[in-house]
This record gives structure tokens, sequence and C-alpha cells, in this order.
């Protein structure tokens, strides 16, 4: 099977988890997933592991080149990961097999995300990492505006969040009159 970075046939066997296997590009240290090995290995392992919080910080090294799927040859799609990991695993819409860059499967099962790829791929998913990537953004930007008073707002805005009265409380400050320069 030829890597889809190196673009020759340099893919061996190698065990990825307990019962799962995979191939690995000799030269970039990628990983390849088949499909139906990763369902057949999801059968023997049901149910979800608790993802772990803590910090990943392994070597990753992704390619921001279009991959071609060294099982079918359609293109692999990026699907980003999301959960503290910054990088994307690219996936074939054609026969759901995985590739992930140097790093990224290792980074991947130090969370306890390999048991959710077919997650990853999921437009739910995806939408999620989108709509948390929007937030961040917003929290950056009244960071940036607020400076040193936007932790003493956080304080503020999660005590009103607390009231049985936040309604109210909103409405109240909202009616606030501007004193000097506003």
């Amino acid at each position: 099977m030829q890597c889809p970075v190196c673009k020759k046939k340099t893919m061996v066997p190698i065990g990825l988890a307990a019962d799962l296997m995979g191939l690995a590009c000799i030269e970039c240290s990628g990983v390849w997933l088949d499909r139906t090995e990763y369902d057949a290995w999801r059968l023997k392992h049901p149910g979800e592991l608790p993802e772990t919080d803590t910090p990943v910080q392994l070597a990753v090294s992704e390619t921001n080149k279009a991959k071609i799927c060294p099982r079918c040859g359609y293109l692999l799609l990026p699907y980003r990961v999301g959960h503290g990991l910054s990088f994307s695993i690219d996936c074939c819409k054609a026969c759901g097999g995985v590739w992930c860059d140097r790093g990224e499967w290792d980074a991947i099962k130090a969370k306890n995300l390999h048991g959710n790829l077919h997650d990853i791929v999921s437009h739910h998913w995806q939408a999620t990492i989108r709509q948390a990537d929007v937030q961040e953004s917003i929290e950056q930007t009244y960071a940036r505006h607020l400076g040193p008073d936007y932790e003493k707002a956080k304080e503020i805005k999660a005590w009103v969040n607390a009231q049985p009265q936040r309604a109210f409380l909103l409405a109240y400050l909202a009616d606030a009159k501007c004193e000097g320069p506003c």
C-alpha cells in the first residue's frame, strides 16, 4: 500500500492498540487505519473511554497537502480533532479509512479519543469544534477590549447568571445612565 504523504510503498503493519492493527509508513511515521479493522475493534471494545484532561505534549507533524486514500484512491478530507488537540485527521468518505500524520494517533490515544474516530468525522463533532472556536474568538475580543477589567467582568457575569432575578438584573444594568465619557 502506498503512503498518502510519501507516495511510496513504505507501509508496514503495526499494532495501534490491543487487538487493533494498522499500517505505518516507515519514512514519515504516519498511520493508516482501515475502517473494517477499526469497526471490528470497536465491536470487541464497546463503550466510551473517559476522555483525559491531561494536556498532550507529543510531537505531531501535520502535512497540509491534499492526500489520496491508499485503499481506494479517493481524496482524504481533513477533520479537526479538537478537545485540546489542534490538528486534523484525514478520512476517506468512500471507504471510511483514516490517516493520521506522525504523532497524531499517539495524541488521540493519549486523550482516550481513539474510540471516537467515527464521531470525530461526524457533522456534529465538527460543528461543536467550530462553535468552540467562535466562542474562544469572542472571549479573546472581550479580553483585548476590557484589558485588566476582563477578569472582574467575568466574575460579575458569573454572579449575574447565578441570580434567580437574572433578567431583572440585566434590565437594571442596561438602564444604567452613562456619567462622564461613554
